[in-house]
This record gives C-alpha cells, structure tokens and sequence, in this order.
C-alpha cells in the first residue's frame, strides 16, 4: 500500500521581494500622482483667489479720478501703493500695480504729435503672484484708462529704454529699476523689457541726466548708471544717467551679456602643479576711463581687478565672470609667468563661455630659456616656427613654436636634459620669413624675443 504524501503551496523568497517590489512601486505612482493632484488644485484655488484681487484693485482704480490715477513714487503720482502684501483665502499674495502714460499713435507720438499731447492717457497693469507660481505666470490684467473729454496733459518728454546684447539683440524680461531723486515727489518704478528688450514711457519730467537706471536678468551681467565725472570722482563711466528733453523721444540704451566663467590652473613647464601662486586678473566690462591730466594717460576701469591666489592645488575659479578681455600677471617671489596654454595671455572671454587658462610658472632661480617668436612686419606670434639651441658640446635641442609662439628650454624628454649657465648657439627659422641665427647669453631664467623678417 503506497503512503499518501502531503505537499503544502507558499511563496519563495524571490517572489515576496518581486510583490513587495511591484506594491511599493503602484503605492509611489498613485502617491505621486494624488500629490500632484492636490498640488494642481491648490494652484488652481489660488489663481481664482489671485484673478479676484487683481479684478478689485482694477475696478478700485477705474472708479477713480482720472487726475488721481498714479501710483506712489511713480509716474503719474498718486496714492496706489506699487507693492502690496495682500491675504486672501489663507495664502499671501503680492499685488503690483504700475501706471503709465501712453501716447497714442493715432495722433501721432513724441516729436510728431499732432496735437502736441504725448500724455494721451493711463495705462493700469495689475500682477498678482504668489509663492510657488513660476516667474511671469502670475494674474496679470490690463486697461487703458481714458480721460473725460479731450485730452489735454502736455509736457514732459518720452522715454525709450533698451536693454540688448553685444550683438545688437533686445534682451527680453530684463527688469529694469528707474529712479530719479531730483524730481518732487521722488520718482521711482519697475519695469520688464517687451519682447524687443525696450520700454517705453510717455510724459516722463524733464531731467539732465537724472534719470538712474540699473537692468537685471538671470544669468545676465547687472548694470547701473552712474553720474559723469566729477560728480563720480574715480572716473568717467560708459554708462550714463539718462535724460529726457521736453517734446522730445529721449533713448537710452544698455548692453548686458551672458556671464562666464574662469578657472585657472597654475603648473610649471614640467606639467607639475605650482599650489598658492599669488596674481592678479583684470578685465571684463569696461566701466570706463579715469580722468588725468595731461601728460598723464588715462587708464580703463575694468569690472574685475582681483589680487588672489590660486589653492593648494594650483586652481582658482571666477564665477560670474563679465564678457570682455582679461590680463594676468603674476606676483609670486621667484616665479614668472612664462605663458599660458589656450587661450592666449592676454585672453578675451566671449558671452556664456567656461574658459580654463592653464599659468606656465618658471622658477626664476632655474638655468632655463624662453623664447618668443615674432611677424616682425605685423607683432603678431609666429606658429610653427622651429628654434634650435646647443652649444656644441651636450646640449642640442630643436622645438616648434606652438599658436603662443614661444618654446621652453630645457624640453622635458627622456634621457633628461639640462641647461647650465653660459653662452649659447640660437637659430630660427619659418616658412615665409628669413631664418636668424646668433647666440644667447643663459643665467638663470632667461627670455629672448626673436623676430623674424618676412621674405
């Protein structure tokens, strides 16, 4: 008789794990998107909230007189605060409101005006944000407020503000803060650039370079105006306070670009890192030009002038680095700066650019020999040009000229090569020019400038 065997059905390791595995990753995504859900909702309760405060504060303003529309500090002026706080359904909302003259193009607009009135009516622009609503994705409304009967605000002139780039580009949403201290009340307001990076402002006061202006935009250089020299006694600035003449369409323009950045990399010839080598970078924006008297030359003032040093790992990085050309010296005791690998010294650094600069260090107190290789026709360094140097007895080395146009002796090659002091046999030569040959007198870091004649 055969004996009955009972078997019992249950699940392995590896299967519990594989059904905790699918049921943790079915609970996250119903989770996630419940969230999301709620986090639509309350986005969408708010909007409601924000539409409703930016209707009352237009219906307030619409029911106003039209002489009283203005806000307080801007042009027109008036009593409606720029910036409010304002609470409603239990979430803090931010209520900005600008008033601005327009002049209409239909009659023709500042110098052409038919009728000689560029303050042809308001303009009322109310934007409510709140926290957590991506920037320009508030409640913005809009309204034209017109005056009873015939229009008849005159003077003043308009302002045309841009905001571009090197090449000529209108930067579109840069803010723009606009003041002007002199005037009674005090002017100030805010502004974002339209889609051409301009502004335009109509019955703006009469000023002589009084109007401050200072533009903004993420990833972008930040400018101010100054006043002109004396009245700003280091120099005379590039970048001007504005004016506005009576009748007339007064433009002021600013160039922002894209910020960089610089590292820098400090090494000797051997491709060994020198740590904590003490320098100076200057470049960037030219802010503008010291005022000297004569014989004296004025010099540029550049947005950077940095005295630093590079880490104990031979870097240093500049971020937020401005667009322009760039000098590096370096004023480490016992060391000179040779050169630089790519780019060359002096270097220019072009919008948006992450520019490594790696500092050729030599100890000064070393036999060694640099050589630079110039275009005697034009200054600029020769590429490919082939320099020799021996001295008839255990030293002769040939190296090519690199886009700096210098070499290095002694190489780093393998069996070693040194230089000790004394004289040497010195011969260049490149295509296109006439070859020179002379000698070189080494003690200790030596720099010899060759220049060749073109055939």
């Amino acid at each position: 008789m055969k004996a009955k065997t009972k078997t019992k059905s249950g699940f392995s390791i590896l299967e519990v794990i594989a059904a905790v595995f699918i049921f943790s990753i079915v609970t996250i995504s119903i989770y996630g998107s419940f969230s999301a859900g709620l986090k639509s909702l309350a986005q969408s309760k708010h909007r409601i909230a924000a539409t409703e405060l930016a209707n009352e504060k237009m219906e307030i303003i619409r029911n106003m007189n039209y002489a009283d529309i203005g806000t307080q500090g801007g042009i027109p002026s008036g009593s409606l605060p720029q910036n409010e706080t304002v609470w409603k359904s239990n979430q803090k909302f931010n209520v900005q409101t600008t008033i601005r003259y327009i002049d209409d193009p239909l009659d023709g607009v500042v110098p052409n005006d038919s009728n000689g009135v560029s303050r042809d009516f308001r303009e009322a622009r109310v934007e409510v944000t709140w926290g957590g609503i991506q920037l320009g994705k508030g409640v913005v409304l809009v309204s034209n407020i017109v005056p009873n009967g015939v229009e008849s605000e005159s003077g003043g002139g308009t302002l045309r503000f841009n905001t571009i780039d090197s090449t000529g580009v209108g930067i579109e949403g840069a803010s723009v803060h606009i003041e002007n201290n002199v005037l009674d009340p005090r002017y100030e307001d805010n502004f974002q650039t339209d889609s051409t990076g301009s502004i335009l402002l109509a019955g703006m006061p009469v000023g002589d370079q009084t109007y401050e202006f200072s533009v903004s935009k993420s990833g972008y250089e930040t400018v101010a105006t100054l006043p002109p020299y004396p009245t700003n006694p280091s120099y005379e600035p590039v970048d001007l306070h504005g004016s506005v003449i009576e009748g007339e369409l007064n433009s002021k323009a600013i160039i922002i670009d894209k910020l960089g950045s610089i590292s820098l990399v400090s090494k000797n010839i051997n491709d060994q890192i020198v740590p904590n080598v003490n320098f100076n970078l200057e470049g960037g924006r030219i802010l503008g030009q010291t005022v000297v008297d004569p014989p004296q030359v004025s010099e540029t003032v550049y947005k950077h002038n940095i005295n630093s040093e590079t880490d104990s790992g031979g870097n240093y990085t500049l971020n937020d680095a401005s667009p322009g050309n760039y000098t590096l010296t370096v004023s480490e005791p016992g060391f000179t700066l040779i050169g630089a690998e790519t780019p060359l010294m002096p270097f220019s650094l072009v919008p948006d650019q992450d520019a490594i600069l790696t500092l050729i260090i030599a100890d000064n107190a070393v036999d060694s020999l640099v050589v630079k290789v110039f275009n005697d026709a034009t200054g600029e360094r020769i590429n490919g040009a082939s320099v020799r140097v021996w001295d008839g007895a255990s030293f002769d080395q040939t190296l090519v000229t690199g886009v700096a146009g210098q070499v290095f002796f002694p190489p780093v090659v393998d069996p070693p090569v040194t230089l000790t002091a004394g004289q040497y046999n010195l011969e260049v030569s490149a295509s296109g020019f006439q070859s020179y040959s002379g000698t070189v007198d080494i003690n200790q870091l030596t720099q010899k400038e060759i220049k060749l004649l073109p055939e």
